[in-house]
């Protein structure tokens, strides 16, 4: 094991497995609270952290991350649109408006957006992508979509059927109590 992988599991917490906070949960929820909806939720909710990391690992190689990507896929997307603004960005992407402007600083400094003043209204700003940007864009999507793949990898095919349905149940049902989609 490399020296510096050694370090940081040397440096990290012990694991708890879920007990503790289930335990947790039984001291602090709700009385009306249902304990196995709750379950399936905060393993959804690990699960989505999990997801990240994962494709954060695979996108590594480009210097991106996830949330990175997903505001480059966002302006590859709606390129023809010239008039999406940092605030659209933040409305769609579901973050602080402060988070927009980081990941729109960063993506600015390598050359893979350009953030332009209004024409008509110099205190508006419009993003949108460059060449350079949407050259990245095509080149990760493979690494993306096999990054995607892997995540239900070890679901049977009749796994996989049923899975899909619930999952895209319950990305709807967010969708619906955000008030923002994709």
């Amino acid at each position: 094991m490399p020296p510096k992988q050694r370090d940081f599991i040397q440096q990290s917490l012990p694991r708890l497995g879920p007990e503790p906070y289930l335990e947790l949960m039984d001291q602090t929820a709700l009385a009306e609270t249902d304990r196995r909806l709750a379950r399936i939720g905060l393993f959804l909710l690990w699960t989505g952290d999990n997801v990240l990391d994962a494709v954060d690992l695979d996108l590594a190689a480009y210097g991106l991350t996830e949330s990175k990507l997903d505001l480059l896929l966002l302006l590859r997307l709606h390129q023809s649109q010239a008039q999406m603004s940092p605030s659209m960005i933040a409305d769609r992407l579901g973050i602080r408006r402060a988070s927009v402007t980081s990941l729109l600083d960063w993506t600015e400094q390598r050359g893979w957006i350009i953030r332009e003043h209004s024409s008509t209204d110099r205190r508006k700003i419009h993003v949108r992508i460059t060449e350079a940007g949407s050259h990245l864009v095509q080149q990760v999507l493979p690494v993306f979509w096999s990054s995607c793949a892997s995540l239900a990898s070890i679901l049977e095919p009749e796994e996989q059927i049923v899975f899909s349905r619930i999952i895209e149940k319950i990305h709807h049902h967010m969708e619906d109590k955000l008030g923002v989609g994709r």
